[in-house]
């Protein structure tokens, strides 16, 4: 039984499948930094996870003249060195990666922040900007928490992933090498290429695949032992379907606002239970603040089928000290079908969190309350101070 990937064309007239050849890519003429360097650094996502690119053919060491090929954060916060090998990987790949993490385990959020300006030919205000939204935090702290290494290559030499397994299985916590496979196919001599991207190291353990007894059926995800209820319920939600959509919902809004309305604080995760979900936006100045008074979008699946949700929107309050602020804003009419209900203001829209129309439609609502409300709060904050 081969374990190689292979990659197959369909007709549905006749329904047969015909195998695509695997090639090479230099026979294709195709190179690692002009070719393959560029497609990742276009869409990073190819290596399977959320990374946010801040350097390319980075070199600024101070006492060396290494080049890395690619330099990223991923979404905790971690300096990702990615090491793209064309063909073949070589033997000592992961020697060359290594020394590039061991030179940046002291970068600074200062110096990260310079880097993505640079790269991204932004200022480095906008830098800062993206990294927050990119971590879903109120601020860097996170930053270059630790380093870790991607490699990726058509085939690697077994020096290199025995070396990757063993400093993963020595490493403490998360893997410190991912090798990931990238394999070219030509449909025929004139056709289309594809690039089909696996994860080998770390190695996709068998868990996943086995059912046995627990809490409820929808709740088996992988958490470390003896974590407490809250780490297991954020790692269980912080990276699926809905924390994703909502991730996106939000930063479409603030996208969609005046530099000066944009809310600079938005939760890190949806919180919840497979019923319901939520996910706040609110400012660092007073009255605002997550669980005090924030905008929210709030989601209750419905029973139509599972990506089915009816979204709340709107603005909510939930600590006693801004009673007199609540009161006032009472009247405050921004939609037709504005309702005041349990200390929220709220309009409903239902859809499906699967389809980019509800995020957009969402997106552009809970924008346009935010930039009607926002001000009348302002203004309220300024008489209740003098």
């Amino acid at each position: 039984m081969s374990a190689e990937p292979q990659l197959f064309r369909i007709n549905p007239e006749n329904r047969e499948s015909e195998k695509i050849a695997e090639v090479e890519f230099a026979s294709l003429g195709f190179q690692e930094r002009r070719d393959i360097q560029e497609w990742v650094a276009a869409n990073p996502g190819i290596l399977g996870e959320d990374l946010l690119i801040i350097g390319k053919e980075f070199s600024g060491f101070d006492k060396v003249s290494d080049r890395l090929d690619l330099l990223a954060v991923d979404a905790d916060g971690k300096l990702v060195v990615i090491e793209l090998k064309r063909d073949d990987s070589g033997s000592d790949a992961h020697w060359q990666a290594i020394k590039y993490a061991s030179y940046l385990q002291r970068a600074s959020a200062d110096d990260i922040i310079r880097m993505l300006a640079e790269y991204s030919d932004t200022s480095q205000d906008d830098a800062t900007s993206r990294l927050l939204q990119h971590l879903n935090a109120d601020d860097l702290n996170a930053l270059n928490n630790d380093q870790r290494i991607i490699l990726a290559s058509h085939r690697f030499a077994p020096e290199v992933t025995s070396a990757a397994l063993w400093l993963n299985e020595k490493a403490p916590g998360d893997n410190l090498i991912s090798c990931v496979q990238l394999t070219p196919y030509q449909d025929g001599d004139e056709g289309p290429l594809y690039v089909q991207a696996s994860t080998i190291i770390p190695v996709p353990g068998v868990d996943e695949y086995i059912i046995g007894i627990g809490e409820s059926s929808g709740d088996n995800v992988p958490v470390r032992p003896g974590s407490t209820k809250l780490a297991q319920t954020f790692a269980k939600n912080r990276g699926d379907e809905i924390t994703r959509f909502l991730r996106e919902v939000s930063n479409r809004s603030i996208a969609g606002l005046p530099f000066d309305r944009r809310p600079d604080k938005t939760s890190r995760w949806a919180g919840g239970n497979p019923s319901w979900r939520y996910w706040h936006l609110w400012y660092s100045r007073p009255f605002w603040g997550n669980w005090k008074m924030a905008y929210f979008i709030h989601l209750v699946r419905q029973e139509e089928g599972p990506n089915e949700w009816r979204a709340f929107l709107g603005l909510g309050f939930w600590r006693s000290e801004i009673e007199n602020l609540e009161q006032r804003l009472k009247v405050m009419e921004v939609f037709d079908d504005q309702q005041f209900k349990n200390n929220e203001f709220q309009v409903s829209r239902v859809g499906n969190v699967s389809e980019n129309a509800f995020a957009d439609e969402l997106s552009k609502t809970i924008c346009r309350f935010i930039e009607v409300v926002t001000p009348k709060i302002d203004s309220i904050s300024d008489d209740i101070n003098e």
